[in-house]
């Protein structure tokens, strides 16, 4: 029997090589998470703290960024038959690390190739040949069943990150992209009966499942939920289940809870949400408008924000800008001037965090302060902070939170980290969605007569040749629709970045250089601010890499020619084998499929390494005596 120290602990190991785990029903697959697989994550906290709450909780890993091929025993638990006939290609699936399921089924765990839109399929392969990509997630080892547990094959363990798994091979990817094609875009529902999209047996209880997990997470009840699936389970299900089994699918699926965003978004509470207080449109003319508005708004800091404005702070992660905006709060907070260079007006700071624990900015704020003199007494009772780690909200949800606040009682509310204020059903690529997160904190900062501050992280790729407009991650509104974004870009010198801002109300922003000494950020004027770190792109270093191969053409590889170049009589990890092959110029399928064969061939021979450790290969078998030891 599988311990709960046992499962914790392949938990945790899976969140550290980088899998995102989470909890279901010990001894069997559902989630016990509100929200399924979305909620997984590889952060040790918040697996311990399940594992707390479920010490027998089985172990799932969300399937987004892999390709797992799922193969099911056939009728009577027999073998699945599925490629019986091609041996080369179910050696193919075993180049992948493979786990045993409980009935006697395999998971095949891929690296999902980069560009690829594969969705979860289900007997569509072959039957009882399933797919798990993204939208979909496994049980893994060492979970149970009332049948049995879970297990590794020996030799295919999942023992590295995701990035190192194997890509699937071509022939398998041609017969995704084949399916990827057939999948109707628009479904027959609609007209019922016969004319609608057919259920066929060995699919229903998934896709029952799947619709109803829908309607309940829009809010729909369990008569509602149930009233649907009999109705669909009668025009759809090829035979129809038994009322039953259907009922008992709805009252599953009905035991969790609604999700706030996804109901909010069907039933319009966006909408609701903007009418709210929503000024009367009447245009005015030119000489009433400057009558009404004299001035520019009040500045806060000056050169970058005024009362009622936003501004994005933009880096790439781990770089510093959480401990450079700690330090704008406290600037804020005591009236000075931040980075010696822009002039603030004092007044009270909200940090509202999605990213740190209470200890962690109960450590962070003191330090920074201590580094420029700051005494707490002097900001003890100015700056504020609301810590939401582990208590999710998003920014619409924050909405009663905001109205509750007192007008203008802080001058600046910084949101760190931007992107986890996005509601879950939303995509931050996405001009609409983007132009209304800003439109809501428009309304709230108006609303509260202060300066919202946002940080945000980067695009993907070097950020050296970009306009400042477009370093930020998502659509291109969200540098739009704030009145100052703030980027801080790598320069080429270690440990200093460049200051960069475009402005909307104030004059130009020089750029300037800043130097990292823990814990703050220092001006650095003595350095070049146009000199910013720029990398060649991975393009032109694999175009020149091509053009030195094809000077000199490489013979085939084989399995007696793999086996001679990286194995030995020294037992070396598949792992270590790999990093050879890959630094020879085989990728990592190719690699996987040749040691493989060699394998099969006699070539090479697996040595157990003891329990929980990966097997290792060499070129003669394994000692007796040794083999007796493990």
């Amino acid at each position: 029997m599988v311990t709960p120290g046992e499962l914790l602990t392949a938990a945790l190991r899976y969140a550290e090589l980088g899998y995102r785990v989470f909890p279901c029903a010990p001894g069997n697959s559902t989630p016990l998470t509100d929200h399924g697989f979305l909620d997984a994550t590889t952060e040790v906290e918040q697996i311990e703290r399940w594992w707390g709450q479920h010490p027998t909780a089985n172990v799932a890993i969300a399937t987004a960024g892999l390709l797992v091929v799922d193969l099911d025993p056939a009728e009577g638990n027999a073998a699945n038959p599925w490629l019986k006939d091609d041996p080369d290609k179910r050696l193919d699936l075993a180049a992948a690390p493979t786990a045993m399921t409980p009935r006697g089924g395999r998971h095949h765990v891929f690296r999902k190739p980069a560009g690829k839109g594969w969705r979860c399929t289900a007997s569509r392969l072959a039957p009882k040949v399933d797919t798990r990509t993204d939208g979909g997630y496994i049980i893994v080892p060492p979970s149970w069943r009332p049948d049995g547990a879970y297990s590794w094959v020996p030799g295919l363990e999942l023992d590295g990150p995701p990035d190192r798994l194997p890509e699937p091979p071509p022939w398998l990817v041609a017969l995704l992209d084949s399916l990827a094609q057939e999948t109707p875009t628009l479904a027959h529902v609609a007209a019922g009966g016969g004319q609608a999209n057919p259920i066929p047996e060995g699919q229903r209880n998934a896709t029952l499942a799947r619709l109803g997990g829908n309607m309940r997470r829009v809010g729909m009840t369990l008569a509602e939920i149930a009233a649907a699936l009999l109705q669909t389970n009668k025009d759809r299900c090829f035979p129809p289940l038994s009322p039953r089994e259907v009922e008992r699918i709805a009252a599953s699926v009905a035991r969790y809870e609604p999700d706030q965003i996804a109901t909010a978004m069907a039933e319009g509470h966006w909408d609701q949400l903007m009418q709210v207080q929503a000024p009367q449109l009447a245009p005015v003319s030119l000489a009433d408008l400057t009558a009404r508005y004299p001035d520019l708004r009040r500045p806060v800091i000056h050169g970058l924000l005024r009362q009622g404005e936003t501004m994005n702070v933009i880096s790439a992660p781990k770089i510093g800008k959480s401990w450079l905006v700690t330090d704008l709060a406290l600037a804020v907070a005591t009236g000075r001037p931040w980075l010696d260079t822009f002039a603030c007006e004092a007044g009270d700071v909200l940090i509202i965090d999605n990213e740190l624990h209470g200890e962690t900015s109960a450590n962070r704020i003191p330090k920074v302060a201590a580094a420029r003199q700051i005494g707490l007494g002097d900001v003890g009772g100015h700056v504020f902070v609301q810590n939401l780690r582990g208590h999710w909200q998003d920014i619409f949800s924050l909405g009663p939170y905001f109205r509750a606040l007192e007008p203008g009682r802080f001058r600046v509310i910084i949101l760190d980290a931007m992107y986890r204020f996005m509601p879950r059903e939303m995509d931050e690529n996405d001009n609409g969605t983007m132009a209304n997160v800003y439109n809501a904190i428009d309304r709230y900062a108006d609303l509260l007569g202060c300066c919202f501050v946002l940080i945000h992280h980067t695009s993907k790729g070097n950020q050296s040749g970009k306009a400042i407009t477009d370093v930020g991650a998502g659509a291109g509104s969200q540098s739009r629709a704030t009145d100052t974004h703030l980027v801080l870009r790598p320069h080429e010198e270690d440990d200093v970045v460049v200051l960069e801002a475009a402005v909307r109300s104030w004059p130009p922003v020089l750029p300037r250089c800043l130097r990292w000494a823990f814990p703050v950020w220092t001006p650095a004027d003595d350095l070049d601010p146009t000199l910013l770190r720029s990398e060649r792109p991975r393009r032109a270093r694999r175009a020149e890499a091509d053009a030195d191969e094809a000077e000199q053409p490489e013979p085939s590889w084989d399995a007696e020619r793999f086996a001679a170049a990286f194995v030995t009589g020294t037992p070396k990890t598949r792992d270590a084998i790999l990093a050879e092959a890959n630094a020879a110029g085989l990728s990592d399928w190719k690699a996987e499929r040749l040691l493989r064969r060699a394998e099969g061939l006699g070539l090479v021979h697996r040595w157990a390494s003891g329990r929980n450790r990966p097997s290792a290969y060499a070129n003669v078998p394994q000692p007796a005596s040794e083999d007796a030891d493990q």
